[in-house]
Formats: C-alpha cells, structure tokens, sequence
C-alpha cells in the first residue's frame, strides 16, 4: 500500500463517538462516562521520562514502534481486572499502568499507544483496536483488546500490523516483518472489529458505549451499543446546573 498522509487515514473509515462507563465517582457507585480518546496520553513527563530512560526512541518509526512492544511486553504483568481491581471491567490511564506494573489487555495497548505517540509516532499511525479473535474455524470467538501500527514496509509502501502485547504477542518480528493485520495477523487470529481510536479519534459505524464487561482475552460479547450516551451525559450536566 503506498504512503498516504493523515487526512486519508483519519478519514477512511467513519468516525463516531466511542465512550467507556466501567469506572465510578469518588465515593459513588454513579459510573463516569468517558470518551475512550481520554484513555491515550500524550505530552506526559512519566512517559517522557520512561521513553528516555529506556531508550525507546529510536532512529526510525518502525524501530521505535518495535522497541515500545519489546518494553511492554517485559514490563507488564498480565492480571484481569476481577484481580486488581475487583471490578468486571476497569480501564487504566497509561500512568496508573505505569505504577502499578500490572493490567490486562486494553491497559497494554493503551500504554504502548500512549508511548509510540509521545515518542514522535504520528497519531495517525497508531490505533487501540477492540474486536473479535478466535485461534481456529472451530474454536469460540473472544473479545481483545490490542494495538495496530501504520509500519514503513519498503520504498514508499506502508501497511497496518498488529502489535499485541499479551495475546499472540511476538516482540522478536520487526514491524517490517510482522503478519498485515488486514489478513488477521497472526495466523489470522485477529477477527472482525467493534471499534478502534487514539488520542485525536476514534471510529465505528454507530456511537458505542463501553459497559462494564471485559475486553481481554477471556471469552465475551460485543458491548452493547448505546448511541445517545454523550447526548445523555450533556444532558445530565445541564440538569445539574439548572438546579
């Protein structure tokens, strides 16, 4: 696929809101609703310093890209939200991943999205992917969570490649070399998307709400879709301010 800029990439597919309802107010049980582009930090000092101290940003994009997989890859724990945080579904913020050590897949991908934007990877060329994978014709369709990266993939050609860091993860493959995530990946695991965004949008054929189910590599359906979600929140803050 030939090099195409960032109004074609930002624009290919539909954009539309995508928001996430899995965490609550401070001593509350009322669940906040977020838009899941709050989720990928960027102009962070915690992952400027990280990306310095490790050396992650290096003299190519595919190369920097490869370097954030290795160092999440290493760096991370896997543990399921029912375990550290008791909670069916709890997305973490890159620096609550960062000092906690631990997470399960969506607190993964969005660190390395975090990291591979802070250290110069154009947002364009990133995305936190949420869909359906499945490891045989026979076997079950789970819900994941992971990352594509827009990799240079020769003179003038680049294409879409999964980074995962805890499914089929393979930090040994550079960028260059990995699986197009448009022919599934790895072994064509990766299967048919719900939604997928970064830090400037996010896209899906309808506005989507996240509930509190889990996104990771235990079995799950496609969370519900909700398409009034925000016009809901906005309504709930004018409430409050005409009281």
């Amino acid at each position: 696929m030939p090099i195409r800029n960032a109004r074609y990439w930002n624009n290919k597919w539909q954009q539309a809101p995508v928001t996430y309802s899995g965490r609550a107010l401070r001593a509350s049980s009322d669940r906040i609703v977020c838009d899941v582009k709050c989720f990928v930090t960027i102009n962070d000092a915690i992952l400027t310093e990280i990306i310095y101290d490790y050396d992650l940003k290096k003299s190519s994009k595919n190369a920097t890209a490869h370097a954030i997989q290795k160092f999440v890859n290493n760096f991370l724990e896997y543990v399921g939200d029912n375990e550290s945080s008791e909670c069916p579904e709890f997305w973490q913020f890159p620096f609550e991943t960062l000092q906690s050590g631990m997470g399960d897949c969506e607190d993964g991908a969005i660190l390395m999205a975090s990291l591979m934007i802070q250290a110069g990877i154009p947002a364009y060329r990133v995305k936190v992917c949420a869909g359906y994978v499945r490891e045989s014709s026979t076997a079950p369709q789970g819900g994941h969570c992971y990352c594509i990266y827009l990799a240079d993939r020769g003179w003038r050609k680049q294409d879409w490649v999964v980074l995962d860091w805890c499914y089929y993860q393979d930090p040994d493959v550079a960028p260059e070399n990995k699986p197009l995530a448009k022919s599934g990946g790895y072994k064509g695991y990766y299967q048919s998307l719900w939604f997928t965004f970064n830090n400037e949008y996010s896209w899906n054929q309808d506005g989507l709400e996240i509930e509190a189910r889990r996104i990771s590599r235990s079995k799950s359906d496609m969370p519900a879709q909700m398409n009034t979600s925000i016009k809901t929140v906005m309504t709930q803050i004018q409430d409050k301010l005409a009281k």
